[in-house]
């Protein structure tokens, strides 16, 4: 697969937050160059880690909305100097009005249209997450992403390649790209605190949007939301320890277990049966804490891991093998921003409207593009989702309910206890092996960031039984005599990851999605 370059773009003399303040060292790794950018720019100008992610991501949902934005929602793992560490949940929910079956009348789309859309939560959540960690002021943090959609900006090749495949979506920008009203937006978010979007004319913007397009978001629903703090995930690899994010991602659960199945593992052959049990347990038993149990504890134990590690032999087994039934019930709509900054903090935040522009319903004013969340639940019983992910009872719609999530940003603390490495990624339930892939590169193979961030990835999913691979990858004719059905498919994930090391930062940008890193020396 060509790959694009590497660009290192190295901020520029910006102002300081406070006169005689200096820059704050550090890097970070967004899928788009401006976003980047965005994010050191808050960095010389003397703020953290966190108000440099939340910078990249306000950045990204103007320049790349066909991942993120306004209109969605994520997580975000945040670990100090120290190695304290912490997470914040700011997922949709499904809105009050929500039903078990609201999916299975003629007609009702839990991808497009406004059924599909779950409340809102980016910009409550950013705004929550400045509130608590961050040092700049908004007006600091929100200013590149404002000047970009004042503005415009150049069209880049992800966004040019998914208004290809969703012409009307062009609507969102006028001459040179400028995005007027998402402006507006952002500066509300700004003079509110992010009130804007909980209610006056940003909130009753995208409420008119969803109910015009069908769907049953309310004014009251907005106002319910709250962000939830949970304690991180933790697990020991080669020395290091490994910060994730918990239910309802399920992500950090299924990253664990390949990391404690394959320790010690060389090759690929026990990382991809350990996805399969990992996706299999996802089907299974994943869901929203808050509303069934999921016992991570069990996942996690070592009776699991010996069972998960039994099966790294010669051969491959059929789905039943892995999980019992589940009960009946292309990577684009989401984006990745790893940050480290000189002091030491680390950041890292996925945020997603779901698939490519997610709902295609956009609120007029603001410009605001709507997630398409709802399809994450086990929207139809029995029928795969968007991702051809199988989905289990436990992940059933519910007035309230986080879905289910493959999301997963992850900090990796060094033998010294400190940050070493932040990393995550977009694409769907790919997420979780790129991430795990990436990570192995580096920090077993000790492989550069970009080396890492570019070699051939593979990804199974548990069903359909498939192993995916990049084209050219080098264990096809193995893994086919293993007996795993083989599928090529090209770019299905796009990685983000910052290496804090002796001397400076190692940071890649996924050419996949034609990103670049950007660095403060």
């Amino acid at each position: 697969m060509a790959l694009a370059p590497l660009i290192l773009l190295v901020g520029c003399a910006t102002t300081p937050l406070h006169p005689g303040e200096p820059a704050v060292a550090g890097a970070v790794a967004a899928d788009h160059p401006l976003a980047s950018r965005a994010g050191t720019d808050v960095l010389q100008a003397g703020g953290n880690a966190v108000d440099a992610a939340i910078a990249a991501a306000l950045a990204s949902g103007v320049v790349q909305p066909t991942g993120s934005g306004l209109g969605g929602g994520g997580f975000a793992v945040i670990v100090n100097p120290d190695g304290k560490a912490t997470t914040l949940d700011f997922r949709e929910v499904a809105p009050a009005a929500a039903t078990r079956d609201m999916f299975l009348a003629e007609g009702a789309s839990s991808t497009i249209g406004g059924l599909a859309v779950a409340v809102p939560a980016e910009g409550i959540g950013l705004a929550e997450l400045h509130e608590r960690f961050g040092k700049a002021s908004l007006q600091a943090v929100a200013g590149p992403a404002i000047g970009h959609a004042a503005s415009g900006f150049d069209t880049g090749p992800h966004l040019a390649e998914g208004l290809l495949q969703s012409p009307d979506m062009s609507a969102l920008f006028g001459p040179g790209n400028v995005r007027a009203g998402l402006a507006e937006a952002l500066r509300a978010w700004v003079s509110t605190g992010g009130e804007a979007f909980r209610s006056g004319w940003v909130a009753e913007d995208m409420v008119d949007a969803v109910r015009k397009a069908g769907g049953v978001l309310t004014l009251a629903d907005l106002a319910a939301y709250a962000p939830i703090e949970r304690d991180a995930l933790r697990g020991e690899w080669a020395g290091r320890t490994v910060i994730t994010m918990p239910p309802p991602s399920s992500g950090g659960i299924a990253l664990l277990q390949m990391v404690r199945a394959t320790e010690g593992v060389p090759g690929d052959a026990c990382a991809i049966e350990a996805a399969k049990h990992a996706m299999a347990d996802r089907a299974a038993y994943g869901g929203d804490p808050a509303f069934v149990p999921v016992d991570v504890s069990r996942l996690l134990s070592a009776e699991r891991n010996a069972a998960i590690r039994a099966d790294c032999g010669p051969t491959t087994f059929p789905p039943e093998h892995y999980a019992p039934p589940v009960a009946p019930v292309q990577d684009a709509g989401t984006l990745h921003i790893s940050v480290i900054d000189g002091n030491g903090m680390a950041v890292a935040l996925t945020t997603t409207v779901n698939t490519s522009f997610g709902s295609k319903v956009v609120a007029p004013k603001s410009g605001i593009v709507l997630n398409n969340q709802m399809d994450d639940f086990a929207a139809r019983p029995g029928t795969p989702n968007a991702f051809g992910l199988i989905q289990g009872e436990s992940n059933a719609v519910a007035p309230g309910k986080r879905p289910l999530s493959s999301m997963t940003p992850t900090v990796v603390l060094g033998a010294d206890g400190r940050p070493e490495l932040a990393v995550g990624a977009s694409g769907g339930p790919t997420i979780i092996t790129a991430t795990y892939q990436v990570m192995r590169h580096m920090l077993d193979e000790g492989r550069s960031a970009q080396a890492a961030v570019d070699a051939l990835r593979w990804h199974h999913q548990w069903q359909p039984n498939v192993l995916f691979l990049e084209p050219g990858h080098p264990d096809k004719a193995a893994s086919e005599a293993r007996g795993h059905t083989i599928k090529e498919m090209r770019a299905f994930s796009a990685v983000q990851v910052v290496r804090r090391t002796a001397t400076g930062f190692d940071a890649a940008s996924d050419p996949r999605k034609h990103g670049a890193p950007s660095v403060v020396p």
